[in-house]
């Protein structure tokens, strides 16, 4: 942990170079218009702001990479087009993505960083691999288009979010020992996840796979939370941002367990803006952003 943070704090280019990256979220929204909370395009939308935000400002918390965050610029403004035009722009754009995670994998783990940042960058191909499914229209395992297209989302951002974000947490949270249990639950998570979703979509219904899976996700991104909430240094953007996820994740607890047993609950298309939109920036971006801001 101790030479992630000298490694981030060796970066030599601003913070601020990463204000760029709103230029293709912005700019698709003045091209298309704002998109329906509960609709495919949304989800796209979410998927474009963590490849074009969420990804360069975690790399530059695991390091100084300028070839890899120059890799990351040419494909944010290959999703561009991808989002506006979709076809084949798409599909470049995905594959781009797709070999950009592969390639920030491969140099990470090769690093004297935390095994949570390891695990953070080689889970990310996976929701490469969804994201070009997704714009390949080839749903993998016969999933549906937008179930492909949220577990391309889902890994971008519990992966290059919530592991990155417990990561930097464990300088001041790293010495307690329920930390580290709710750390080793967070390692597995992401697979345990994807496991569930499977067994819903083969059987039609929520299973208790599923709904255990997301507990274990939800205890894990939760927990680290609230232990920063009481043990964590003060500081207003990162309070924030560990609330934010204290709802995002009550929304998918809810949603698992309201779907099986069954209790009220928000329809899928709905989790889209509220559990969605609210975890991609309030909960990722902001934390990142205050995380960024502590290692300069």
């Amino acid at each position: 942990m101790k030479q992630a943070c000298a490694a981030s704090s060796r970066n030599p280019y601003p913070l601020s170079v990463h204000s760029l990256g709103l230029i293709p979220p912005l700019a698709a929204l003045a091209l298309k218009g704002l998109p329906h909370p509960a609709s495919l395009q949304c989800a796209q939308w979410i998927l474009l702001w963590g490849i074009c935000l969420v990804a360069p400002l975690a790399l530059r918390l695991a390091g100084h990479y300028p070839r890899l965050q120059a890799l990351l610029a040419l494909t944010s403004l290959l999703m561009l087009p991808g989002y506006v035009q979709g076809g084949n722009w798409l599909i470049l754009a995905s594959a781009c993505w797709l070999a950009v995670t592969l390639a920030m994998a491969w140099q990470i783990v090769r690093q004297p960083v935390d095994l949570t940042l390891k695990l953070a960058f080689l889970y990310a191909p996976v929701g490469g691999i969804w994201a070009l499914a997704s714009a390949w229209k080839h749903g993998l395992m016969a999933f549906d288009p937008l179930m492909t297209l949220l577990t391309a989302d889902h890994f971008c951002y519990v992966t290059l979010g919530a592991m990155v974000w417990a990561s930097r947490a464990s300088g001041e949270l790293g010495r307690l020992s329920i930390y580290r249990w709710l750390t080793w639950l967070l390692w597995i998570s992401p697979a345990f996840v994807a496991i569930g979703i499977t067994f819903s979509h083969w059987s039609g219904q929520a299973t208790l796979v599923e709904c255990l899976a997301v507990t274990a996700q939800v205890t894990a991104t939760s927990g680290i939370s609230l232990l920063w909430l009481v043990r964590g240094s003060p500081n207003p953007a990162l309070t924030l941002s560990a609330l934010c996820s204290l709802l995002t994740m009550a929304l998918a607890f809810n949603y698992a367990w309201g779907r099986l047993l069954p209790l009220a609950h928000l329809e899928l298309g709905w989790m889209i803006p509220y559990h969605g939109l609210v975890n991609a920036l309030g909960f990722v971006s902001l934390g990142l952003l205050a995380w960024n801001y502590r290692a300069t």
